[in-house]
């Protein structure tokens, strides 16, 4: 369920264009319209639900929340979750993407994709080192996200198929470096979250 549906943009004072479509943070006035755009992308409210939880879960701080806009309406939204890594004493922050929805007639053009790289950009400047992901593999590689568990980097629960919990360094010479296992937001610690 982490996984959502679904280049490198250009900044413009702050905010990211390509085309019409506008990608910025979004801010409390977004919400009710980025809770939409998961219920309508997975045809269901459980994302939506876990969306509204993370948003108003301290254990979550700091977090991400991004949006596609185009002629004003909303149509992507990823955020993004702090982890925290136990068994190691560094204190790198790290980062979750979970989840990415975008509405069904705007799939397929590469607004998840932008999405992510909005998001992966915004948290280099902000320090973080790792960000996570459980997801398709076959569509995450094409971001820079590689299969996490060869580094030693584990999720909460065992990960079928293994390959589909993911890392992508924000930050040089962590790869190999760190180990252990994370340990996510309250929100998202049912085991529920943790089937691809």
């Amino acid at each position: 369920m982490l996984h959502a549906l679904c280049a490198t943009p250009g900044a413009l004072g702050g905010t990211t264009y390509f085309q019409a479509m506008q990608f910025r943070e979004a801010k409390p006035e977004d919400d009710e319209n980025v809770l939409q755009v998961h219920r309508l992308a997975f045809s269901r409210d459980d994302e939506a639900a876990l969306v509204r939880n993370l948003m108003q879960d301290d254990s979550a701080r700091p977090r991400l929340s991004v949006i596609a806009e185009q002629q004003s309406q909303i149509v992507g939204h990823v955020l993004f979750t702090a982890l925290r890594l136990v068994g190691t004493k560094s204190a790198v922050e790290l980062s979750i993407l979970a989840p990415l929805a975008v509405l069904p007639e705007h799939q397929k053009a590469g607004i998840g994709r932008r999405l992510i790289e909005y998001g992966c950009e915004t948290l280099k400047r902000r320090g973080t080192g790792l960000v996570f992901v459980l997801g398709d593999p076959n569509y995450y590689t094409h971001f820079g996200f590689e299969p996490a568990i060869p580094h030693g980097l584990l999720a909460p629960y065992t990960i079928t198929p293994a390959d589909a919990w993911m890392v992508r360094p924000l930050k040089q010479d962590l790869l190999g470096v760190l180990r252990g296992t994370v340990v996510c937001a309250q929100s998202l610690q049912p085991e529920r979250y943790w089937k691809e």
